[in-house]
């Protein structure tokens, strides 16, 4: 039923939260930026969702090759296994305390950000009709400051630029004309800091780390099982040392007219 899925996707990302709060506590030291979760990115594909497994046997645990038997239930592993390298994607290299923007459907991939300052969510434009209450009511449970903004295409989304530290946008181009692609990018590029950094996870149809690089973002990423994963980081302005020194080689490039008088032999001077 209904109700028994919704519950069971609940306890799943209560399950999943569990585990990377678990394992955030182990790790010793910063965070290190890991753009890909190998593994679990090559369990991505569509062809995870179902038997016969093929060439993803030998991929696949006991638990996992159980769980295709399952396929059409919440437990859907394929689900969770997008769901893992999102909330492992997330959770490792979003800094604390950041400014956090995303391009999405919902509130849930907010929760594997880890203690954010401000979040804020864009719901792009589609024929399903958003409901705003649900999201809310999710997001206060993060208690912090929390914007949304529905139905409004993406060049009116009024967006201070600069402000974000980190951008996410996870299985949101699928089928999307390239022309939304580079809207989304253009929108999450531009509403970044100098050095923040977008997460994504977009099937390779998206060609989203060449999108990414027209927008001259610094992209690091792979592409296994159908899917893009990475990070594309929003380049620095040059500094002003550096400034300073390309106008310094452009003056010495530059040479003053030398007056030429013909008296002193010079080019033009009557010929002998």
């Amino acid at each position: 039923t209904k109700v028994s899925d919704e519950l069971g996707e609940l306890i799943g990302h209560s399950m999943l939260l569990l585990s990377l709060t678990s394992a955030a506590a182990l790790r010793p030291g910063p965070l290190r930026p890991q753009a890909v979760c190998r593994r679990r990115a090559a369990l991505m594909s569509d062809d995870a969702r179902g038997t016969p497994l093929g060439d993803l046997a030998d991929k696949l645990s006991i638990g996992e090759r159980i769980g295709q038997g399952t396929k059409n239930s919440w437990v859907n592993p394929a689900y969770w296994n997008r769901q893992f390298v999102t909330a492992s994607h997330i959770a490792n290299n979003v800094p604390n305390g950041s400014t956090v923007l995303e391009l999405g459907k919902d509130a849930k991939n907010l929760y594997y950000v880890p203690s954010p300052e401000a979040m804020t969510l864009v719901v792009p434009p589609s024929n399903l009709i958003v409901e705003q209450g649900p999201i809310r009511e999710a997001a206060a449970k993060l208690r912090v400051p929390f914007s949304l903004f529905t139905e409004t295409p993406l060049d009116a989304v009024p967006l201070t630029a600069a402000s974000f530290d980190a951008a996410l946008l996870f299985d949101m181009l699928d089928g999307a004309p390239e022309q939304a692609a580079y809207g989304a990018v253009s929108l999450l590029a531009n509403a970044l800091k100098p050095g923040g950094v977008l997460l994504f996870a977009e099937r390779e149809g998206a060609n989203l780390p060449a999108i990414c690089a027209d927008f001259n973002l610094q992209v690091a990423s792979e592409a296994e099982g159908g899917f893009d994963v990475g990070i594309a980081t929003r380049r620095p302005p040059p500094s002003r040392q550096t400034r300073k020194q390309k106008a310094a080689a452009a003056a010495r490039g530059r040479r003053r007219p030398v007056a030429v008088d013909p008296a002193k032999g010079g080019f033009g001077a009557a010929a002998a």
